[in-house]
């Protein structure tokens, strides 16, 4: 018996779970490569066996082609109890015309005879439509096919090619209809793209830990009261993302209360305002308390709707901003200069208030910024990185944002506070306490101290050469450089020899500090480069998918056969 096979079965089992959850999620996966299920189903007959008895390989479950009905069925055969994930691609007219293997009309509803069984282990459902009667066939299969008790995530895409912003904008279909007959008690994930639901009869918009909406043209995005409602009832959400979309920008002409962005996004009023009897504040008096948000992603939005949004939520949590703000050529430095230093709140009446402390920034703990697209002033974008001493991951794409925006990376500013320092008492106003604050303001550090990893494009190597040098004379390292392969020359290639070296001595000098102490050394150690230097390409497009991805295994058995041939391809 081959070692292999001296494993045990449980362990074996453990394996390929593992294995199969490290998997590449069908959205993710390239074209052409096999999925680990099948892969291991192939190796021989005894892990064939092992797999197709493990029913935790085949809770995934993807439509693409036709090759994959047939596929699908025999997945929720061999995976009978266990909760789904299904993920439903459907093609557009021009792609089916090239591809007539491909998902279309005549499919759709022949996919969810499938599935819909099942309906009572649906964990995730993954639909994507790209075609005006495909979309009114998922409108018939959702809102019929009752309550899925056991769904978490729900991803509802509707692509099409808008070919300007104006024509989402203004873009009005049929009515939304009520999907899953208003039931989905586990819900904790929705995402939303091209699709909108009709909200005040969607109750299972509530208890959400990840909101992600994109492309709702105005008319059809959720009144500002729904969308604060939901959040409210949301209180662990954890990510938040919007694409051209979010609670509605223009009043509905229809409730009582103001609902426009110009009333819900409002400053809030002085103190010492004189309000009207009865008059409505604006929800900006009382910020949602989203105190568990950590992400949050912002993609082609106006710049007043961003601010006023932002002044109806509180997330002091967040760690990870992405901004791709390219939106009809708008300037967006007061929308940066909003997140950088929030309005504080107005001086009473009776002048209290006055020399309050400078307001925090709008993400007072950012550790990861990525910037895709961005207009705005210098200064602005210097504001932003000032305020964000915490950050260590910064992604950007130079060419897209202003020019000089690289150089504020080589700017200095004072070295940050320490939290949790005792703020100086009255007394320390002048003498010793002064000379001590006028010493802590004098010491500077590199703009973004904390900074260990960057991944960016649209910057010359010569740049990238001057900010490592800087970086390394204030002893602040970035310990991982991304760059784009476009910038690849002497320059960039010398900092990658230079990181290597650098990386190389600190290895050498830490095996010396351990003989010298007389520990023994690790083989299996392995020590993080000091610095390391990584290369990218811009992502090319998927290639045609292999014949093996579209047909994969055949799957005409339910269970191996005597006959079956084992090795590489199973003989199937």
């Amino acid at each position: 018996m081959s070692p292999i096979h001296s494993l045990p079965v449980e362990l074996l089992t453990t394996i390929f779970q593992l294995g199969v959850d490290s998997d590449p999620i069908p959205d993710d996966q390239t074209r052409g490569e096999h999925t680990f299920e099948v892969l291991v189903s192939h190796v021989c007959r005894h892990w064939r066996h092992v797999a197709l008895h493990t029913p935790h390989l085949w809770t995934t479950v993807h439509f693409r082609t036709l090759a994959h009905m047939a596929r699908g069925e025999v997945y929720l055969a061999r995976n009978a109890h266990l909760p789904i994930d299904i993920y439903v691609d459907t093609c557009s007219e021009d792609d089916y015309h090239l591809r007539k293997d491909l998902l279309f009309r005549d499919q759709f509803l022949a996919v969810f005879n499938v599935v819909l069984p099942h309906i009572h282990r649906w964990r995730e459902l993954h639909l994507i439509v790209a075609d005006l009667e495909c979309k009114s066939f998922a409108r018939q299969v959702l809102s019929k096919c009752g309550t899925a008790p056991a769904l978490r995530t729900l991803q509802l895409w509707h692509v099409m090619n808008w070919q300007t912003s104006e024509r989402l904008f203004n873009h009005i279909g049929p009515p939304p209809v009520v999907v899953f007959g208003g039931a989905l008690p586990s819900l904790k994930h929705i995402i939303l793209q091209g699709v909108n639901l009709p909200w005040s009869r969607s109750p299972f918009l509530c208890n959400l830990t990840s909101v992600e909406f994109a492309l709702h043209s105005d008319n059809v995005r959720m009144p500002f009261a729904l969308w604060r409602d939901m959040l409210r009832a949301s209180p662990a959400l954890t990510r938040l993302s919007l694409l051209f979309a979010g609670p509605r920008a223009s009043s509905s002409g229809t409730s009582p209360v103001p609902d426009g962005i110009e009333w819900w996004g409002a400053a809030p009023p002085p103190p010492d305002a004189v309000l009207p009897p009865g008059a409505p504040l604006p929800p900006s008096t009382d910020p949602v308390q989203l105190l568990q948000l950590r992400e949050v992603q912002l993609n082609n939005l106006e710049a007043d709707y961003l601010i006023a949004l932002f002044r109806t939520l509180h997330a002091p949590a967040v760690r990870s901003l992405h901004l791709g703000l390219d939106f009809d050529d708008q300037d967006f430095t007061p929308f940066i200069e909003y997140l950088a230093a929030p309005p504080g709140p107005h001086k009473l009446a009776n002048g209290a208030g006055a020399g309050a402390a400078r307001p925090q920034p709008k993400f007072p703990v950012l550790e990861s910024l990525s910037v895709s697209a961005l207009k705005c002033t210098v200064p602005s974008w210097r504001a932003l990185l000032a305020v964000s001493p915490k950050l260590t991951r910064l992604e950007a794409d130079f060419t897209q944002l202003s020019e000089h925006a690289f150089d504020v990376l080589l700017e200095t500013v004072p070295e940050p506070q320490d939290a949790d320092a005792r703020p100086p008492s009255p007394s320390e106003s002048d003498g010793k306490g002064k000379a001590r604050a006028d010493a802590t303001e004098a010491k500077t550090v590199p703009i973004l101290p904390k900074l260990e990893s960057v991944r960016v494009s649209g910057v010359e190597g010569k740049q990238l050469s001057e900010l490592a040098t800087f970086r390394r004379m204030h002893g602040c390292r970035i310990r991982r450089w991304e760059i784009e392969e476009g910038a690849r020359d002497e320059h960039s290639e010398a900092l990658e020899q230079d990181a290597e070296a650098a990386s190389t001595e600190l290895l050498k000098r830490r095996d010396a500090e351990d003989r010298e102490a007389g520990r023994a050394c690790e083989p299996w150690r392995w020590d993080e480069p000091l610095e390391k230097v990584v290369w990218f390409r811009e992502e090319e497009e998927d290639g045609e998918e292999s014949e093996f991805d579209d047909g994969e295994e055949g799957y005409a058995e339910e269970e191996d056969a005597d006959g079956e041939g084992e090795g590489e391809g199973g003989g199937e």
